[in-house]
């Protein structure tokens, strides 16, 4: 990954609860549960997409600064959740298509939501918006973000950690997945990753009971704070007291929220302008190979027909004969 900055992206508790979703009139548990949705989202389609766990790593951290900024009132988490996964992808060195993108959440859309599950024509007018509100959505989560893009997730410090303590095999794969899960919650931009690596592995230690050097604190070799790493263990527990996520509609406009219409800078509006420039085009070309095909298949029709009549008239001559 191109490191552009320092990692500096880091909230106040007071800030997040003074979230620009909570001024729009949304509560925490939406909220919570909007978050959590939409990093089940990025964690999915990353799977789907044959990515590895560092794209859906900073995708999952994209999505909370993004939500930091704006609220889900203004933007549909279904569309950021989906650019968040390709900007990572890029991020990451790991590029997927857009057509990649747009079919896979397509898919995941239809399967979650119990809706038809429908073949989507790369030819329609519905891909191209999609394709359109994709990169619009990418932009806005660049702009909010200050293109500071550079993020750096627990995993890289848990093996580190763990080698240095000593502990069984066990524990690592234990902490990895508590680590994947605490990318659900905004424990990524309310402390350093180098915290929460040490509340995970402080949490998985707990439950498979190994102990750890208390004197002096283990914690304190790196930059640790005994507070900061229980805070981090209450943040998973409540995560794993909740229920299955479901999707909550909050956005005030499902196709453009009012946020997206009044943000669009004259370079969208003229990439918005080339998708439809594109739609007609290959709707005029999708037509064109439909007339050929149609055209082929009456000469085939009438090139068969002729063999029969053909045929027919052989043997109407021979049997005169």
């Amino acid at each position: 990954m191109i490191y552009t900055a320092i990692d500096t992206f880091y909230l106040t508790d007071e800030q997040l609860a003074n979230s620009p979703s909570r001024k729009d009139g949304i509560d925490e548990a939406t909220e919570t549960t909007l978050r959590i949705y939409g990093c089940d989202l990025v964690q999915e389609s990353g799977i789907l997409l044959r990515l590895p766990q560092a794209v859906m790593a900073t995708g999952q951290i994209l999505f909370h600064r993004f939500y930091c900024k704006k609220s889900f009132a203004g933007f549909d988490v279904k569309k950021v959740a989906a650019s968040c996964v390709w900007l990572a992808s890029k991020l990451e060195e790991n590029p997927r298509k857009a057509r990649q993108v747009i079919i896979v959440f397509h898919r995941m859309e239809c399967r979650k939501e119990n809706f038809p599950m429908e073949h989507l024509n790369l030819c329609s007018k519905k891909y191209v918006d999609l394709k359109m509100e994709l990169r619009v959505t990418e932009r806005h989560i660049l702009k909010e973000t200050g293109f500071i893009c550079h993020v750096e997730p627990p995993h890289k410090f848990i093996p580190t950690y763990l080698a240095i303590l000593e502990t069984p095999p066990e524990l690592r794969q234990e902490a990895w997945n508590l680590a994947n899960d605490s990318l659900r919650t905004t424990l990524c931009v309310r402390f350093k990753s180098e915290v929460v690596a040490c509340g995970v592995v402080y949490a998985a230690a707990r439950r498979f009971q190994v102990p750890l050097p208390e004197n002096p604190p283990w914690w304190k070799a790196f930059d640790g704070e005994k507070s900061e790493i229980d805070e981090v263990c209450r943040v998973l527990a409540h995560l794993y007291s909740l229920p299955k996520t479901q999707y909550i509609p909050v956005c005030k406009d499902s196709r453009m929220s009012d946020d997206e219409s009044k943000d669009m800078t004259k370079e969208e509006h003229v990439l918005k302008s080339k998708s439809d420039c594109r739609s007609e085009v290959i709707g005029e070309t999708c037509k064109d190979k439909d007339r050929n095909r149609d055209r082929n298949r009456k000469r085939d029709r009438d090139r068969d027909m002729y063999r029969t009549k053909s045929r027919d008239s052989d043997r109407r001559g021979y049997k005169h004969f």
